[in-house]
């Protein structure tokens, strides 16, 4: 990667939002607007601006961001969302950010550039403490075949299709935690 390549961004609210009771979590309310509201706030750096969705597609069409649903049917998973954006867009990399996931700093796609500048991989994604964030990352369009053709093998797993790259994520700097947003109780958590 140069700092010269065009970087799009996508956030992921193409989910069930199973744990959740099924609601769109994109449009879920946090500390005064909707997540997806505030996911887009991070991608102001991006040469494009995206979001993954599979419902209510005028609504996030309102937004001002390209809208692109999933082309595999019956919710596959974020890795679903993450190929159907790059058949979408043809921008050399994506940075990725799911709507649930808060707290990254606010240069957080500057310092994943700089890593996967450095690294030389095709995918650097976020290490939270001892967590890995496998989504929040930056996803190389090179990736795409790959991507597709574990798909089409009826793979899911994110970290199973990141494992080759793994050592290449960027651990967030010390005090910063991420919120993940997936749950009632994290809301209930987040808030207090």
């Amino acid at each position: 990667m140069t700092a010269s390549e065009p970087v799009a961004g996508l956030v992921l609210a193409g989910g069930r939002g199973s744990r959740l009771g099924g609601i769109d979590k994109g449009w879920q309310r946090y500390r005064g607007g909707p997540l997806v509201v505030q996911a887009l706030q991070h991608l102001s750096g991006c040469s494009r601006q995206l979001i993954s969705a599979n419902r209510n597609l005028e609504e996030y069409r309102a937004l001002g961001a390209e809208v692109v649903a999933d082309r595999r049917a019956d919710y596959q998973g974020p890795l679903a969302g993450i190929e159907s954006a790059m058949l979408a867009c043809e921008a050399p990399w994506l940075y990725v950010l799911p709507v649930d996931v808060l707290g990254m700093p606010a240069d957080w796609l500057a310092r994943l550039q700089a890593r996967a500048a450095h690294s030389g991989t095709p995918w650097v994604g976020t290490l939270d403490g001892e967590r890995l964030q496998p989504l929040l990352g930056l996803w190389s369009r090179t990736l795409l075949p790959q991507l597709s053709a574990f798909l089409d093998q009826g793979e899911r797993r994110v970290m199973d299709f990141i494992r080759p790259w793994q050592a290449a994520a960027l651990a967030l700097p010390a005090g910063v935690h991420l919120h993940n947003l997936n749950t009632p109780q994290a809301f209930e958590q987040a808030s207090d």
